[in-house]
């Protein structure tokens, strides 16, 4: 007997507990960006939690440190303060 295959983009239901005011946030974050969606929200979360574990994995395969708390606040700042600039940057006219 063959084993029965789910289809493509298949979901899975599972229980979470969180406090109230984690339940609020993931509300809100669907409301606002999600058509009030609190799964497709979870489900962006988590893609983004792959891309933290992927990137963590490439630092240790290279021998480097996890950073700190204090340096990746640091390195986000960083990277804010460039892409503030970059945005303040105006093209010149079309010749």
């Amino acid at each position: 007997m063959k084993a029965k295959r789910r289809r493509p983009g298949a979901t899975e239901t599972f229980s979470v507990s969180v406090d109230v005011e984690t339940k609020r946030a993931l509300k809100a974050l669907a409301d606002a960006d999600f058509g009030g969606n609190v799964s497709a929200a979870v489900t962006d979360l988590a893609a983004e939690a792959r891309r933290r574990l992927a990137a963590g994995q490439y630092l240790r395969e290279r021998g480097q440190r996890p950073m700190s708390p204090a340096e990746l606040d640091a390195l986000e700042s960083a990277i804010g303060a460039e892409v503030r600039a970059k945005k303040g940057k105006r093209r010149g006219a079309a010749a």
